[in-house]
């Protein structure tokens, strides 16, 4: 009996490996991330992003256009609401493109000790995405709802925190779930792990460089992707509210 379960646990994962189709792929996402504060309330979202592919740069895969706003609840929670329109390339050329609406809400969390900085935040994703056939775009959408939750830690690395000259490395993991009557073979959608580095340039902006190990679940049977992604990001960050007491720190939530 023992033998018996034992080849058939060998022969079912050796059935889904061999039906399993993965694509791997090599990326490099090209980030802007403007957050600005106005007032102790209120504050605003800007994002953009350019996704490359095919060895990591031969190829357009998508751009991302975000806009939004935040509300500052406490020095703790921010909320955000903001709309994300998908410009993408169903054939990696700029012939034809898909279109994408995601009108999305989420709530983060900052916390910090005297070694690290945390951010963990929770964002649904109202998907209006164009249908394909063939590759080409048919004009009609599906509705989809996608759930996202990430961590990221910060460590700093130099003895002078989170100022001019200063290098943190980064660490975040980030899974996403899918919702909706279209939606048959990925409830999980994907996983995301990031590694990598802070450098402040300066009290407004960080550059960020790192690696991002890529997993997703097609809608399909038994098909995956698996991409390594190169990652180069700039965030920036204004204050415009004039405070004596300005913070040293405001760059700490917008990661």
């Amino acid at each position: 009996m023992g033998k018996s379960l034992l080849l058939f646990i060998f022969f079912s994962l050796f059935y889904l490996n061999v039906n399993a189709q993965t694509i791997h792929s090599q990326e490099s996402w090209w980030d802007y991330l403007n957050q600005n504060r106005y007032s102790e309330k209120w504050g605003s979202w800007l994002d953009i992003q350019l996704k490359l592919i095919d060895g990591f740069t031969h190829a357009k895969n998508a751009g991302e256009y975000t806009a939004g706003a935040s509300y500052f609840a406490n020095t703790r929670f921010k909320y955000t609401g903001a709309f994300t329109y998908v410009d993408g390339y169903p054939n990696l050329s700029h012939i034809d493109h898909i279109k994408e609406l995601r009108p999305w809400t989420m709530v983060q969390l900052n916390t910090s000790n005297h070694y690290s900085k945390w951010v963990q935040w929770i964002r649904v994703e109202e998907r209006y995405r164009e249908t394909t056939q063939n590759k080409i775009p048919t004009g009609e959408f599906d509705l989809s709802t996608r759930l996202r939750y990430q961590v990221l830690a910060q460590f700093p690395l130099t003895a002078h925190k989170y100022e001019k000259g200063s290098i943190s490395f980064v660490t975040s993991e980030e899974l996403y779930l899918n919702f909706g009557k279209n939606i048959v073979y990925n409830t999980f959608d994907q996983n995301r792990f990031f590694l990598g580095f802070y450098y402040f340039m300066n009290k407004y902006n960080i550059l960020q460089l790192g690696y991002t190990n890529l997993y997703q679940k097609y809608n399909a049977p038994n098909k995956y992707l698996k991409s390594d992604v190169l990652r180069i990001s700039v965030f920036n960050t204004i204050d415009f509210r004039h405070t004596k007491h300005e913070s040293k720190h405001k760059l700490l939530d917008i990661m």
